[in-house]
């Protein structure tokens, strides 16, 4: 049996339904034309709306089923942009104040002058060097954004870790929108990060969460609590991108 087949035969055995559905040539394009790991989500949804409200008026089965894989794909994309804004925020913070810690005053020097950079940042930083050669850029005319641009998510990770000393006054107890939050210990910190870092990367290769990962509204809690220690306003940053929260369900707002 061929993948084709292997995935038509699936969808159709899960439905009901066989070359008699006047619908059948466009459910044996799903499997060459879609997200395997959604649709396949959406038909165990189908499936069991079926098998539990077999009276529900549906006009058009094959509609039903792009409408449910479609939810999953949306969630899937406001998950990427929240993604995108945690990650932007705290590497943006970090290039901030380690820039201004280890800087000469007033200038923005470190990671150009070798008396400067911490032994500690030296392996992330030559692992970004690399991907900015490839891109034909030189470092030296780089500011710490640009080159902080280049370290990945697991590398900001390790930043955080390594430059903790630096770091944590960030995450001490403090007030925000009327809520107490609680203190991010470095432990704590490096595990969030991780878990964050694992399902950002399911995500980017356009896969649901692994069932290993924390789930959704979990992680989300996470990124929501980072970024308010940081005084991020994430209910502002995604109210033109999931506005009823019904996605991105946050706590502070």
């Amino acid at each position: 049996m061929t993948l084709h087949d292997k995935v038509l035969h699936e969808l159709c055995d899960a439905l009901k339904i066989d070359y008699s559905h006047p619908e059948y040539a466009k459910f044996a394009k799903v499997g060459d034309l879609v997200n395997q790991a959604y649709v396949k989500i959406a038909i165990k949804e189908f499936a069991h709306i079926k098998a539990t409200n077999p009276s529900k008026s549906i006009a058009s089965d094959f509609d039903f089923l792009m409408g449910l894989y479609n939810k999953h794909i949306k969630e899937h994309q406001v998950m990427f942009l929240l993604f995108n804004i945690f990650e932007t925020a705290i590497r943006s913070k970090a290039a901030v104040i380690l820039s201004q810690t280890y800087s000469s005053p007033d200038q923005d020097d470190w990671l150009h002058n070798p008396s400067l950079i911490p032994v500690k940042i030296q392996h992330t930083l030559d692992k970004s060097a690399e991907i900015i050669k490839l891109d034909g850029e030189d470092s030296q005319n780089l500011d710490t954004f640009q080159i902080f641009d280049y370290i990945l998510l697991g590398g900001l990770k390790t930043l955080y870790v390594a430059f903790w000393a630096n770091l944590s006054d960030l995450f001490e107890e403090k007030e925000y929108k009327g809520y107490k939050l609680k203190q991010i210990g470095k432990k704590s910190m490096t595990m969030m990060l991780e878990s964050i870092r694992k399902s950002r990367n399911d995500n980017a290769h356009h896969k649901p969460f692994h069932s290993s990962r924390k789930r959704r509204h979990e992680i989300v809690n996470d990124m929501e609590l980072i970024l308010a220690h940081l005084e991020f306003n994430l209910a502002d940053a995604i109210n033109n991108i999931d506005p009823l929260h019904k996605i991105i369900n946050l706590k502070f707002v």
